[in-house]
């Protein structure tokens, strides 16, 4: 009865954030602080509140509470996490951009963690090509059996020739601590602004190759 209570409390709570930051957004941004809701699924939702703090190195941290439902409409799960976010790098240098990032989500209830270092890059590499070079390693944390449950690592690079919008895309991924190994090459072809096709090869520790094409039209307003 209490679970069920709680459930109903986190919900309603997270409906109100969800209607109430979207009416108020524009105005919290400007006073540093952070409201972000999302919708990550048809069955999942979050609401990510938060600040920057007033110090010389770029930290914003916050609360996440989410909703997370079955397909028939029932409520299976309402998380709540706390999250935080350092800058640990942001340079604007002729012809290239540098960023590097400390990421941790924690959950409130279980203490169960992930902490995530992330890097890009991207640079003009000639005067028609465009480098662009992305890493990101995660460490996750079980707060239940209060161990370390497993390093995620992954990196993505992309060579894009401006004036036909073609890019060639390599990436690779490991997850479970190296128990897992994906990799993929990619080749992309913009037309206009918003519609994009696909050419893609992946290939899992399996050996197994998959090709796969597919399209992609979006628009942003």
């Amino acid at each position: 009865m209490m679970c069920k209570m709680r459930r109903g409390l986190h919900a309603a709570a997270v409906s109100a954030i969800v209607l109430f930051l979207s009416a108020g957004g524009v105005h919290a941004q400007e006073r540093g602080l952070i409201w972000s809701p999302a919708k990550n699924s048809d069955q999942s939702y979050s609401a990510r509140i938060g600040a920057k703090l007033p110090v010389e190195t770029p930290i914003r941290a916050g609360l996440e509470m989410g909703m997370v439902g079955s397909e028939g409409g029932a409520l299976v799960d309402t998380p709540v996490k706390y999250w935080g976010n350092i800058t640990l790098l942001s340079s604007n240098l002729p012809g290239a951009k540098i960023a590097s990032d400390v990421a941790v989500l924690m959950n409130a209830l279980t203490g169960s963690s992930a902490w995530t270092v992330t890097t890009s890059q991207k640079r003009i590499a000639t005067a028609d090509l465009d480098l662009e070079a992305n890493r990101n390693m995660t460490i996750r944390y079980d707060g239940t059996a209060q161990q370390w449950s497993g390093l995620d690592v992954s990196q993505s690079l992309r060579l894009t020739r401006s004036q036909t919008g073609t890019a060639f895309v390599l990436t690779g991924a490991t997850r479970d601590t190296f128990d897992e190994f994906e990799s993929s090459v990619a080749v992309e072809q913009k037309f206009g602004k918003n519609f994009t096709v696909t050419g893609q090869i992946n290939q899992n520790d399996e050996d197994r190759f998959r090709p796969s094409v597919n399209a992609r039209y979006s628009i942003r307003w």
